[in-house]
């Protein structure tokens, strides 16, 4: 799930590496260090907080699939199959609408609300984005027998959980501390997995405790708490200020620029930090002015330092990301698994918890080994494992061995998943672009990875009905395309200032 960063991070992470050298070189510089952390503790709660707005994503993956398998759902939603016994049943393409009709919306939203927060500030648009989450938690809730309603529901769930994919990582790597700025901007990707974990362990309960007696609370209860992360957000949201970069460059509101930047850094207003930002970001904004005057959006793709091929660069990253067939198992593990007569909810609980934790380890791997590297590692060892699922799953007689095989090719893909690929794609694509662009170029490249994300919830149900493991194949050769395109066409941004990406891109012709 993903989204932008601000454009410090490159020369955030120069300066924590420096730093972290000159830790080593004596004890003051150490213990410099140490009170810097103690300060930032208050602001790396906030972003913390903040970057829950990833954990609705999450939330969504980890419940939807197991939501639309269990009994209680089907018995309420679906259609009449068998007299005899009453079984109702909804029809595979119902159950892929559903699912996907989430990431249509979200693509919409992701382009047309979260312009809110280019006009209105980065935090009023996350605070409308709640409110139209909430609208269409109530519009799921409301009805228990129409279908439709519940689709609607979607929808409009889509469309806020869209708008915060490109907002919150925004705000997050516009206030972000600058010396932690790239973690901060990770967390986005932690709070995803542990949405898609808390959602299967939900679930799993829901399954186990409520789903035996066809209760409606047995679905509810996944949706109903999604209240409860809205309140958590908004929260983080009241005690964090407006975002620096926006304050200057959109409201030219100096004074308030600086108390955020101050507040969020631990500094104060008065701190050369402080005044080197807002002459910097000033400096961006003039630079804006005078170099986007295009009026067709032809002439600003071609515009230079080549943002239509940053662009591209961009699109095809966060559409790999969904082509690998990472969404295939969060989606439609429960029913992919049950097939092959595993405890299906179990099994989901054991590859998101996987995933979790790996992608702590997907911080310091993309930092310690670059993007670029950390791209080809991940689509290279992902294109193997899916190879393993496939033809094990196709082709190996039934039986214990092959079911184990099975589930560790799985948790091995996720492994890498998340220590590469999962942190990786929003890190680079939200370096890429500069700060006149960004919301746009980042908008765009969201709405690209929910459309992919769309045709894969959508066409699962109804290919995996009829082919099973050989799907994986597909998956397996986007991989492959990826890591080729990862070696030609993906630069490393490690270490890089804005100016120092805008100076790469200007070489080339």
């Amino acid at each position: 799930m993903s989204t932008p960063i601000g454009h410090y991070t490159g020369e955030s992470n120069y300066n924590t590496a420096k730093m972290t050298s000159s830790a080593k070189l004596s004890t003051p510089a150490f213990s410099g260090i140490a009170r810097e952390r103690q300060a930032l503790a208050v602001p790396i709660m906030l972003c913390t907080s903040v970057s829950f707005g990833g954990f609705l994503a999450g939330w969504d993956v980890g419940t939807i699939g197991g939501i639309t398998n269990m009994e209680s759902f089907s018995q309420n939603f679906g259609t009449l199959v068998n007299t005899w016994t009453g079984e109702r049943r909804l029809p595979a393409i119902s159950v892929g609408l559903i699912i996907s009709v989430f990431s249509v919306s979200s693509a919409v939203g992701g382009l047309t609300l979260a312009k809110l927060g280019d006009y209105q500030g980065r935090k009023f648009g996350i605070y409308v984005a709640l409110v139209v989450y909430c609208v269409g938690l109530w519009i799921t809730l409301m009805n228990d027998t129409n279908w439709i309603q519940f689709l609607i529901g979607r929808i409009v769930t889509g469309l806020a959980v869209g708008s915060t994919g490109v907002l919150v990582p925004i705000y997050l790597s516009e206030i972000a501390p600058v010396t932690i700025g790239s973690t901060m901007i990770g967390s986005y990707q932690v709070q995803t997995t542990l949405g898609i974990l808390m959602g299967n362990i939900v679930n799993y309960f829901c399954h186990q405790v409520l789903d035996n007696d066809v209760r409606n609370m047995s679905w509810q209860l996944p949706l109903i708490l999604g209240y409860l992360w809205v309140l958590i957000i908004t929260i983080g949201l009241i005690f964090t200020p407006e975002s620096a970069p926006f304050l200057v460059v959109h409201k030219n509101a100096i004074p308030d620029a600086k108390a955020s930047f101050a507040k969020m850094n631990a500094i104060s207003r008065a701190d050369p930090k402080t005044l080197e930002f807002i002459d910097r970001s000033l400096r961006e904004k003039h630079k804006s002015r005078k170099e986007d005057k295009s009026q067709d959006i032809l002439d600003w793709a071609r515009s230079r330092p080549r943002l239509g091929l940053r662009l591209l660069v961009g699109i095809c990253v966060m559409s790999f990301q969904q082509l690998s067939g990472i969404n295939y198992f969060f989606y439609y593990g429960t029913t992919i698994f049950e097939a092959r007569q595993m405890d299906s909810y179990v099994v989901t609980i054991i590859l998101s918890l996987v995933n979790f934790l790996s992608t702590f380890g997907g911080l310091y791997v993309v930092q310690a080994s670059g993007r670029r590297p950390s791209l080809l590692i991940g689509s290279i060892g992902m294109f193997c494992c899916m190879l393993v699922y496939a033809s094990v799953g196709s082709f190996a007689p039934r039986g214990t061995a092959s079911y184990v095989v099975v589930i560790i090719a799985t948790c091995v893909y996720l492994i890498f998943f998340a220590t590469t690929l999962g942190p990786v794609t929003v890190i680079l694509v939200a370096e890429l672009f500069p700060m006149r662009t960004k919301a746009t170029s980042m908008a765009v490249c969201t709405s690209f990875y929910w459309m992919c994300n769309f045709l894969v919830s959508f066409l699962t149900p109804i290919i995996a009905d009829q082919i099973g493991f050989l799907y994986g194949y597909f998956f397996a050769g986007f991989l492959l395309v990826s890591a080729v395109f990862a070696w030609f066409m993906v630069p490393e941004t490690k270490y890089m200032t804005q100016a120092d990406i805008d100076a790469f891109y200007d070489k080339v012709r």
